[in-house]
């Protein structure tokens, strides 16, 4: 068992390369974490398929390598 599982707490994983349908499906039923690459989750955010209205917390592992790339949209 999974701690998510034993915790109640739904994940899902968002990245480029995998199913833009699934994506969708998935955040649109609800999860409470969210993991993923800052362009998928960029783009479900702009969609609108990842509301960030009760959004608490943001995570941005290795940013400094993101910022020093520049991020573009």
């Amino acid at each position: 068992m999974c701690l998510g599982e034993f915790l109640g707490v739904s994940v899902y994983i968002c990245t480029g390369g995998t199913n833009v349908g699934e994506d969708k499906r998935r955040l649109k039923e609800g999860v409470h974490i969210v993991v993923g690459t800052p362009g998928r989750v960029g783009d479900m955010m702009k969609k609108e398929f990842l509301k960030t209205d009760h959004l608490k917390l943001v995570v941005l592992d290795e940013a400094d390598e993101m910022l020093g790339r520049g991020f573009e949209e």
